[in-house]
């Protein structure tokens, strides 16, 4: 077959038409087969030789804010549903921390529909989150984890929901306790406390939660502060380095459960959060690598959002464990996490 089109224009004229036809307007085959009364075998041959010979060229584009490819190559490393690799962006956190925001805002709004029940944890990620969220709609907002009072937000969180809630259009739940209570007492008194029960029933009806990620080396977590440098240092000990929503993971993706924490801590637990249908987690940042590598290797999460700097990184960490010989995620987790 010719594949100079230059030197059949008649063929190439049919063959243009017959492309343009069917991949700019859609038609079928045998429709355009039928239009140009030509056999639907001699048609298909039109449209091969018009891609062969470059009459017809296919180019795939994606949002100029993500890199489709490293977010495709997450997704098939950990098993998650959806990925984002912002594109561009690659540094610190706080060179990167707006930018995933400003996406992952954009993925929440698509991902939650009106009749869900959106859970959320809170801090500056969430905060970036909220301030560029587009108009969306969902049934509730419940606040996921007790808060403490920072610089960035004096109500620990309960503001952060209200707002949010307020945004779309949904009921609040805002979740009026420390992230880590006085002692134990304290945590099962909290937990009983009538408007504190009633956010934490709704743990269970929750279908999207959105959270950031702690990192502990080096120290990014709201839940380090709460529990004083003592006893992080300790957990950092016994591997511990990110939380989501609070929960303590090692960098094998082993969720690592503390008695004397559990019972101060007020918020959702590990077995809940696995059992929401969409678990986003937002994070970025070079500081930020391994612990987001630690979390998607929990199987606590569904869906990845994150700067083009830290996917490539996460990425390589998963290659050198593939050479070294070592599993890349922790099998058992990701099969709970799958299976719900």
């Amino acid at each position: 077959m010719n594949a100079d089109p230059r030197t059949d224009p008649f063929k190439a004229t049919q063959a243009a038409y017959a492309a343009r036809r069917h991949f700019v307007d859609g038609l079928a085959i045998k429709d355009i087969a039928d239009e140009l009364d030509l056999s639907r075998f001699k048609v298909s041959r039109l449209v091969d030789w018009a891609r062969a010979t470059g009459l017809v060229r296919i180019e795939v584009k994606t949002s100029a804010d993500t890199d489709a490819d490293l977010s495709a190559e997450l997704e098939r490393a950990f098993g998650l549903r959806r990925a984002l690799a912002v594109a561009g962006l690659d540094g610190p956190v706080e060179s990167v921390l707006d930018g995933v925001a400003g996406i992952a805002a954009l993925g929440v709004a698509e991902l939650a529909q009106p009749g869900d029940v959106l859970g959320v944890s809170w801090g500056r990620t969430l905060e970036a989150i909220v301030q560029q969220l587009p108009p969306f709609r969902v049934a509730r907002v419940v606040q996921l984890v007790g808060g403490m009072a920072t610089l960035e937000s004096a109500a620990g969180g309960v503001d952060l929901i209200r707002r949010l809630a307020l945004h779309a259009q949904a009921e609040g739940f805002p979740l009026v306790a420390p992230l880590i209570a006085r002692n134990a007492a304290g945590g099962r008194s909290l937990r009983h406390e009538p408007s504190i029960a009633e956010t934490v029933r709704l743990f269970d009806d929750v279908t999207i939660a959105v959270a950031g990620v702690g990192s502990w080396s080096p120290p990014s977590s709201r839940l380090i502060e709460a529990l004083g440098r003592r006893k992080a240092a300790a957990l950092t000990r016994r591997g511990v380095c990110a939380d989501l929503c609070g929960i303590m993971v090692a960098s094998d993706g082993t969720v690592v459960s503390d008695h004397e924490i559990e019972a101060q801590r007020v918020g959702i637990l590990p077995t809940q959060l696995r059992a929401i249908p969409t678990v986003v987690a937002v994070a970025g940042g070079t500081e930020k690598t391994a612990a987001i590598s630690a979390v998607l290797r929990s199987g606590l999460v569904d869906v990845l959002v994150t700067d083009a700097g830290a996917a490539r990184a996460v990425l390589s960490e998963v290659e050198v464990a593939r050479v070294g010989g070592k599993s890349s995620r922790t099998p058992a987790s990701l099969r709970m996490r799958h299976a719900r």
